[in-house]
C-alpha cells in the first residue's frame, strides 16, 4: 500500500510524506503488524507522480529520486487508537448515500487485504466470513 501526502510546514515550506506498508503473505498471522506500519520519508518540496500529467513522472520512485529526505521514521498504529480513529470517519449525504460511501471505502480496503490474506480461508467458506464481492 502506497500513501503521499503533500503538506506544509508551520512556516509554509511545501513537503510530501511518501510511505508504503509491507503488505504481503507470509509465515504466521501478521495481518496487524503489515496494516498497521507505516514506512515513512518526509521530502522536501511537493513531489507528485500524476500519470495524467505528461510534465509528471508516473514512476513514484523516479519522482522522489531528486528530493531531499527531512526525516523518515515509522509510524505504527494500536488497535485501542485504530478504534478511536474509526469513530472520526464522517459520511457526507443522505443515510443511505452515508453507508454507500462507507461500504465502498470498507470493500476498497478490505478487498485488497482479501486479495493477500484470503488464501488461509478454504473456498467453500468464504460467504460465511463475509468475502468481498
Amino acid at each position: 500500500m502506497l500513501y503521499r501526502l503533500p503538506f506544509q510546514d508551520a512556516a509554509g515550506h511545501p513537503l510530501t510524506l511518501s510511505g508504503f506498508k509491507d503488505v504481503h503473505d507470509d509465515p504466521g498471522f501478521d495481518l496487524w503488524r503489515d496494516t498497521s506500519t507505516l514506512y515513512t520519508r518526509i521530502l522536501a518540496g511537493h513531489v507528485h507522480t500524476d500519470p495524467a500529467d505528461p510534465a509528471d513522472p508516473a514512476d513514484p520512485a523516479a519522482a522522489e529520486a531528486g528530493a531531499r529526505v527531512v526525516a523518515a521514521g515509522i509510524i505504527t498504529i494500536h488497535i485501542p487508537d485504530f478504534l478511536r480513529q474509526l469513530t472520526t470517519f464522517r459520511v457526507s449525504g443522505s443515510a443511505l448515500e452515508a453507508t454507500r460511501g462507507l461500504e465502498t471505502f470498507g470493500r476498497l480496503f478490505l478487498g485488497d487485504l482479501w486479495k493477500v490474506y484470503g488464501a488461509f480461508v478454504p473456498a467453500g467458506n468464504a460467504d460465511a466470513i463475509g468475502e468481498p464481492r
